[in-house]
């Protein structure tokens, strides 16, 4: 069997989309740092290279850290680096402005939410160890100040930060939620689908025989199961090869799937066996229905040859004569059987003793 693997090119892809969204969060988030963590400095009389600095942070490093994770062999791993680089640097900024409370507690959150919304456990830990250290390192050689007042004007320009990136933040990590959620159901969708026959496969079939089971108990329908055995499959692979068989089964699918009701279940339920589980009918309308099917799979033919013709042998039973999953199933499989021993090729349906 075929295991997918992606290629280098869409591995490619998935990390140029990392870095992309890293970046624009990485922008939003140092233009949003900026204001706040300069009206500190302006109000500590800071001189002009920490400011300098800080405007190089703030709009000069998130371009450079997305050009040199483009440039990467591994844009990931070189993103996972800068986001390391991002807590070092608000660690700095944080010694710089000597803990002033407002936007240094905030600066500090964001790290914590943002780290571990992007890369979980060990990228937060890598992120709080890059802080700390550079707020070690900055604040012993600013001679470990302390300031615990802020200017009404430091917290106005603070709101935005607290406000408007949480915001991007959370619809960001919906988006990736809600992206992963609808790829995990069609992983499921598609882990339940025969993937030669395109229909369900003995899984989803099981799953919905038990729903419709309940609902026929509930009242809310009449659920017959029909069970379909191609007569004489093994001499279709010995004559004509499995690649004949595998397209028969494909083209008997095929018709069940454009023949049955839209809220009508085909399914594969193993080896040379198909099945339908009819949602709504009655004794008249499901052999009537058992009827059309044979006749039209009589009708198929295989490419090696054009004389060929395909018999089936169908047993069904109705749901409301069953006291469980089990019995519905058996009582299928009897009438099935007893279409076998009358020499196949024809419908049988199952009626109690």
């Amino acid at each position: 069997m075929n295991y997918y693997s992606p290629d280098d090119s869409h591995l490619k892809l998935r990390s140029t989309r990392f870095v992309r969204r890293m970046f624009v969060m990485r922008q939003l988030g140092t233009i949003l740092c900026f204001y706040p963590i300069l009206s500190v400095l302006m109000e500590s009389g800071c001189g002009p290279i920490p400011c300098a600095l800080l405007f190089i942070n703030a709009f000069a490093w998130p371009y450079a850290a997305w050009r040199i994770a483009l440039a990467s062999d591994d844009p990931t791993g070189r993103e996972r680096t800068s986001l390391t680089l991002d807590a070092a640097f608000g660690g700095a900024w944080v010694a710089m402005m000597a803990l002033s409370p407002v936007p240094s507690f905030i600066i500090m959150a964001i790290l914590i939410a943002d780290r571990y919304a992007a890369g979980g456990w060990a990228q937060l830990v890598a992120a709080l160890q890059a802080f700390f250290v550079a707020f070690v390192l900055v604040w012993g050689l600013k001679g470990m100040p302390l300031t615990m007042s802020f200017s009404t004007r430091t917290v106005w320009l603070t709101l935005p930060l607290a406000t408007f990136y949480m915001l991007a933040l959370s619809v960001v990590s919906y988006n990736l939620t809600l992206s992963l959620r609808l790829k995990n159901r069609e992983l499921e969708r598609i882990a339940l689908m025969d993937p030669g026959l395109k229909i369900p496969n003995r899984r989803l079939f099981e799953r919905r025989l038990e729903s419709e089971f309940l609902r026929t108990r509930r009242g809310e329908s009449a659920a017959w199961l029909m069970l379909i055995d191609v007569d004489h499959f093994k001499a279709v692979n010995d004559s004509f090869g499995h690649e004949a068989g595998d397209f028969l089964l494909a083209e008997i699918s095929a018709l069940l799937r454009d023949s049955v009701g839209l809220e009508d279940i085909p399914a594969r339920f193993g080896g040379d066996e198909l099945c339908v589980i009819v949602r709504d009918a009655q004794d008249a309308s499901i052999l009537a229905l058992a009827q059309t099917l044979k006749a039209r799979i009589a009708q198929l033919r295989l490419p090696a040859s054009a004389d060929f013709s395909c018999t089936v042998s169908i047993g069904i039973a109705p749901a409301s004569q069953a006291d469980s999953i089990h019995h519905w199933l058996r009582h299928a499989d009897d009438a099935l059987y007893q279409v076998k021993r009358s020499g196949r090729n024809g419908v049988h349906l199952w009626r109690p003793a």
